[in-house]
This record gives structure tokens, sequence and C-alpha cells, in this order.
């Protein structure tokens, strides 16, 4: 069987042809709710609207082999550092040679510390904006809770997972949530939500407060009005910084 140019081009485009479509997957379009967009995998739920809150549902879901709470933070104590006179031999903590008292000098007030300055382009990452906010709040850094039972929505029943509070404030116990970006009212927010407000009733914390920081990548900030009213209901305060 003869072979001819024109139908060696044919076989060629051919070729090309399947080995194109065969091997480009089919790409489905996702629909997006404006109060719940999710990135599922087969074990679980990432939300994709704020930055930050995608490694927290991961830590949040993910069991931990600890069986105490565990508080993490990037800060140091404070150094307590006492003034003393110094006995220099006269005894009673009188100075050598003298007669009288020696004058005590005065401990110096500690200096307030001054409020970080938010950077006018926002934060580039939620880790950024829960640094920013433990300097705000004075807080000491993460502070872990674990079992703490919520109604899941999305999987229509009760649970029992950890609690990732961004910011821990000992003095206070006032535990503090950072979001960066416009942030809307998805399964795992609203969860966290129902754990603060939990431990707030079971006493675990005194108080719950969530701020809102501008994101850098999209210069957004807030939250949507539906966040805002869960927000008031739940009675749990909330704070922009723009």
């Amino acid at each position: 069987m003869k072979i001819t140019k024109k139908f060696l081009s044919l076989l060629l485009i051919f070729s090309l042809f399947v080995g194109v479509t065969g091997f480009i997957p089919q790409v489905k379009a996702v629909g997006q709710d404006d109060d719940e967009t999710y990135l599922e995998d087969s074990n679980v739920t990432i939300e994709e609207d704020n930055e930050s809150d995608a490694y927290e549902e991961l830590e949040e879901l993910t069991a931990v082999a600890e069986d105490s709470e565990g508080i993490s933070s990037s800060t140091k104590g404070p150094v307590i550092i006492a003034f003393m006179n110094k006995d220099m031999g006269g005894g009673n903590g009188y100075p050598a040679g003298g007669g009288g008292i020696g004058k005590v000098r005065p401990t110096p007030k500690p200096k307030p510390t001054p409020k970080p300055k938010l950077p006018a382009k926002g934060f580039k990452s939620g880790a950024a904006g829960e640094k920013f906010l433990n300097d705000y709040v004075g807080g000491i850094g993460h502070k872990v809770y674990k079992n703490v039972r919520v109604y899941d929505h999305k999987k229509g029943k009760w649970v029992k997972e950890k609690r990732i509070v961004d910011a821990y404030v000992p003095d206070t116990k006032v535990a503090h949530e950072s979001k960066v970006g416009y942030t809307s009212l998805s399964n795992f927010v609203r969860k966290q939500i129902d754990k603060d407000v939990a431990l707030r009733k079971a006493g675990q914390v005194d108080g719950v407060k969530w701020h809102f920081f501008k994101s850098a990548k999209t210069g957004k900030i807030g939250a949507t009005k539906n966040l805002r009213e869960y927000l008031k209901k739940k009675k749990v305060p909330y704070q922009y910084h723009d």
C-alpha cells in the first residue's frame, strides 16, 4: 500500500489531536456562595475567603497527641528587677562610716509600651496580623483549647474540636481572634464563634473579641453582613482596624 504525503499529514494531525484531548483534564465549574466558600478535599474542608483561616482550620480539625492544654507564645514574660541598698559594712543597711540611713532609690515606673502602628497597605499574611494583634492587646500568643463541643452545620451533627485562640491575654483572660482580609460566615468561621461562646459560657475565658485587618494582597477588610449579624447575635464584640 502506497502512503502519500497527504495521508501522513492527516495521520499526524489526528495523532496530535488525540494526544491533546486525551491528556488534558476536564475542569468543572464550581459554584460559589457569598457566605460559604470551600475548597473540598476527601478528608478536610478548607475555607478560601480568608487566607489565614485555611491553616487554622487544618489545625483545629487535626487530632493532637497531647492531653493537656497547650500554649504557644512568641513573646517572653516580663523580667522583674529588684533594687536594693547595698550594705557597705555599717550594719542594718547603713552606709559604712555614716550614722544616718542611706537614701532609698525610688523604683522607676515602667514606661507604657507604645501601641504598634498599622501598615498602610495592610498585612501580607494572616500570621502578620496575628503578630500585630498580640503586640496590640498584650497577648502571649496562641492558646489551644481541646474538645470544645459545637454544632457543625455542614455535617449536620455535634462535634468536639480544638479552638486555637490567636492572641490570649492572661491578665484579663480575654481571647482575641484576628482576621486579615474580607471574611464571610462560612461553616468554619461560624464554629469559631460558637467555640468562643462555649468557652466564655464555661468560664474558661472571661471575654472574647474579634479583630479585622486589611489585606495587603486584596486591599479588603471586614466581614459580610451575615457575619456581623452573627457576631452581634452571639454578643461577641468586634473591631475594624483601618
